[in-house]
């Protein structure tokens, strides 16, 4: 009569090989993520999203793994002392076994099978270059004024860097992303402004389970659907080559229910015919990537503030902008 303990080999073997590929991933991620996010150097954007994206184990998984090692070493002692009363062997009980160690073999199988990462993979999007500007407004693009229009899908995106709970990820928000300039991008000494808002309820973590409580536990986003970014006025600004400024802007944030004021670094592009295509779009259009940051403390997150890891949240923003005056659409 061969032993009950049997089938406890098989959750073992896939916990080996899963251990073994949390060690090959290379990222120490807590939480398994079914379709592992990375970033992946773009010549126009910096960075944009791979189209790769393999099964990431998380310790969590490899846990549970050892816990449906340990039930079913408790299942084999009962089904011994069972058989040993009754004197006859617990056929559907054995076969049960084996079913439930069978499943914990598709977990490593699966991940192995999804591939690796992309080749100059990142898992979190790679702080932008900091770019000088201490005062005055010099310089400005060779693009036309009037009204820009955010392009939506590759390139347009905000990005909120977060740590939490000793993992750190991206809170990528581009769900119905929408936003307009307005002004004469030659001359930034003149008035401009720009609104760019999205859907909180859009932000995705990497992970199913850690979006579905961002977005209703932190964001309360069917309180407060969108997140919106005003730009107030242009500090300062200086040419870093003939295509692009670098520049400083005052701003608002309106987040959670309330308004913060923030200062904007960043640089501002013309985009080429080349590069154009390369995104898909046409006309004259910009490309503006900046970053800020949020104090914690000073928003409503402050009740939660013990979650995070930092005192801040940084974040980034891409924006693709078109030139739509005088354009039917």
């Amino acid at each position: 009569m061969r032993s009950p303990f049997l089938p406890v080999v098989l959750p073992l073997a896939a916990l080996v090989a899963s251990l073994v590929r949390w060690l090959v991933q290379g990222s120490g991620n807590l939480y398994t993520a079914l379709n592992k996010r990375f970033y992946v150097p773009d010549p126009v954007t910096e960075w944009r999203v791979s189209t790769q994206t393999p099964i990431w184990l998380g310790l969590e998984i490899c846990a549970i793994i050892a816990a449906t090692a340990i039930g079913l070493a408790i299942g084999a002692f009962i089904i011994k002392r069972r058989e040993r009363r009754l004197e006859q062997q617990s056929t559907i009980l054995r076969a049960a076994s084996w079913v439930v160690a069978v499943i914990p073999l598709a977990v490593p199988i699966a991940a192995f099978a999804s591939g690796p990462g992309p080749a100059r993979g990142v898992d979190l999007l790679p702080a932008a270059v900091a770019v000088n500007v201490e005062s005055g407004i010099e310089g400005g693009l060779a693009l036309s004024a009037g009204s820009y229009e955010v392009v939506h899908g590759q390139g347009s995106t905000i990005v909120g860097k977060l740590s939490a709970g000793g993992e750190a990820f991206d809170a990528v928000f581009n769900g119905d992303l929408r936003g307009t300039l307005r002004g004469n991008p030659a001359a930034l000494d003149q008035p401009m402004t720009l609104e760019i808002s999205v859907a909180t309820a859009s932000v995705d973590t990497g992970i199913a389970e850690r979006s579905k409580h961002a977005r209703e536990s932190y964001l309360l986003a069917d309180k407060f659907p969108r997140l919106t970014f005003r730009l107030e006025r242009i500090i300062a600004a200086r040419p870093v080559s003939a295509e692009q400024i670098a520049f400083r802007a005052a701003g608002t944030v309106e987040f959670i229910g309330r308004t913060h004021t923030v200062e904007v670094t960043g640089t501002a592009k013309r985009l080429d015919a080349a590069e154009q295509a390369h995104l898909g779009t046409r006309g004259e259009v910009m490309r503006i990537a900046a970053q800020f940051s949020l104090v914690i403390a000073e928003t409503a997150l402050a009740p939660d503030k013990g979650d995070f890891d930092g005192d801040r949240i940084p974040v980034q923003v891409s924006l693709v902008l078109r030139h739509t005056q005088g354009v039917v659409r």
